[in-house]
C-alpha cells in the first residue's frame, strides 16, 4: 500500500492524478492471484491484454504501461544523443529531421543493422515497387 501510495502521489499533479492508491493495491491483489509470481511485468500486462481485464484493473494497466516504457538506465538516452552528436558534425547540420532520425537509429542498433541481408531486402523493395507491366 505504500508504494502504491508514493506511485500516486509521484503521478500526481495539482488535483489531477492518474492512478489511485487504494483501487491500485486491491487490483495489484486481485491479479497477483491468477498469474504466477515469478512472472514478469510484460507478461502480466499480456494476461491481462490476453483475457480482456483492462477495463477491470486500469490502474494496475497504467502503472505497467508506465514501468514498461521507463529506461532501465539512463545509458541508453545518452548513447542516443551521443550517437546523434556523432552523426549531426558540423558538415552536416543541413541533414532533414527524417533522415538524421533513420541515421541515428541504424547507429545506435548497428548489431541488427549489420545482421540484415542488404540484397535480398532490395530485391524484395524492388519486387513490391515494381512498375512494369506485362502486355
Amino acid at each position: 500500500m505504500e508504494h502504491c501510495l508514493n506511485l500516486e502521489q509521484a503521478l500526481q499533479h495539482g488535483e489531477s492524478k492518474d492512478i489511485d492508491a487504494f483501487d491500485l493495491c486491491s487490483e495489484l491483489q486481485a491479479i497477483a492471484r491468477r498469474v504466477q509470481r515469478s512472472s514478469s511485468p510484460q507478461d502480466v500486462l499480456n494476461f491481462i491484454w490476453e483475457n480482456k481485464l483492462a477495463d477491470s484493473v486500469p490502474n494496475t494497466v497504467i502503472a505497467l504501461c508506465i514501468l514498461l516504457t521507463l529506461p532501465v538506465s539512463v545509458a541508453s538516452g545518452e548513447r542516443s544523443f551521443s550517437k546523434l552528436k556523432l552523426i549531426k558534425t558540423y558538415l552536416r547540420t543541413s541533414v532533414l529531421q527524417q533522415r538524421l532520425v533513420g541515421l541515428s537509429i541504424l547507429s545506435i542498433e548497428h548489431d541488427i543493422a549489420h545482421s540484415i541481408d542488404l540484397e535480398e531486402l532490395v530485391s524484395k523493395f524492388a519486387k513490391l515497387k515494381a512498375r512494369k507491366h506485362k502486355f
